[in-house]
């Protein structure tokens, strides 16, 4: 018996991979991770227990009741800020905690 392989370019099985529902939202949360460290700086970034993205919502979890304030007043400067960091606009809100 033949084997009968259907050949694909390595590059489309890897953007299937990657867009898995599942392993896509794992890779999301770490470009968003990666662009909350750089974008705020490493003060800001030690008083910040999670950074998590679900369903285009930010949740942030922060230390410092002042930071958190601050954070609030700010919510659009810093989702324009992540959404260009990323090159995506995958943010559309943020939550704290």
């Amino acid at each position: 018996m033949k084997r009968i392989r259907k050949t694909e370019r390595i590059n489309v099985m890897l953007n299937d991979f990657m867009n898995q529902e599942k392993i896509s939202d794992g890779i999301f949360n770490v470009k968003i991770n990666e662009a909350w460290k750089k974008s705020v700086g490493k003060n800001v970034y030690k008083y910040t227990k999670s950074v998590n993205l679900k369903d285009n919502i930010l949740y942030i979890e922060v230390d410092n009741p002042i930071l958190k304030q601050e954070i609030l007043y700010s919510k659009q400067k810093i989702i324009d800020m992540l959404n260009e960091e990323v090159n995506e606009k995958i943010i559309d809100k943020i939550i704290l905690r």
